[in-house]
């Protein structure tokens, strides 16, 4: 881990990867190819940017989303999963209260023209959609029931989180716990669903 840009010895990185902030929301940076990335000067010049702003930021002030307020900003580079060269990978994101999955949000094309989708836990279309553009129905994952199964190990403890989650490969891998998506500002259509999923997360609170 990195406390600024300045410390990150991209020699001892692999050829792809990717570069984090720990304390935020959007502060990725992917690298493909380590080689292409360093001798392009505005790509380099723009990550690094990124990433000092997003180093020097509180995102506590923005939306007062608590559990960021007090964490030590850092960066930290991970293996970049699956195959570099072909699309972004599927996001999983299961919302869970404490025993109870409501949906599964479905996100591709994170990086280059978001589209997603909402399922149910035996994958039907929930009958609400989020702002971004819509994605159709996608196949199935291979490891569903085992994702939900982790999702609601990983919940126990709190009443609401959605559990952020890549499939690759026959391997789950969990990007992070998320308690206030968006900073609690999505929007659903019909907007009716708004206040369905709040009855739910009361009814899971009261249990």
């Amino acid at each position: 881990m990195y406390k600024s840009v300045n410390e990150i010895d991209f020699s001892k990185l692999p050829q792809s990867f990717v570069l984090k902030t720990n304390h935020d929301c959007g502060g990725v940076v992917l690298v493909k190819d380590k080689d292409t990335f360093l001798k392009d000067s505005k790509s380099f010049n723009e990550a690094i940017t990124k990433l000092t702003n997003h180093l020097n930021t509180n995102f506590y002030t923005m939306y007062r989303e608590w559990h960021y307020k007090d964490i030590e900003p850092r960066i930290f580079a991970e293996e970049m999963l699956g195959d570099t060269q072909k699309h972004s990978l599927i996001d999983y994101k299961i919302h869970t209260m404490q025993n109870i999955i409501s949906h599964i949000e479905v996100i591709t094309d994170r990086h280059t023209g978001q589209k997603e989708i909402a399922m149910d836990t035996k994958w039907h279309k929930v009958p609400f959609d989020y702002e971004k553009k819509s994605l159709q129905i996608p196949q199935k994952p291979i490891m569903l029931g085992e994702m939900l199964d982790m999702s609601l190990l990983l919940a126990q403890a709190f009443q609401y989180v959605r559990v952020d989650l890549y499939c690759v490969e026959m391997n789950i891998y969990v990007g992070e716990l998320t308690f206030t998506p968006a900073g609690g500002t999505d929007k659903f259509t019909p907007q009716e669903w708004d206040k369905k999923l709040g009855d739910l997360w009361k009814h899971a609170r009261i249990e």
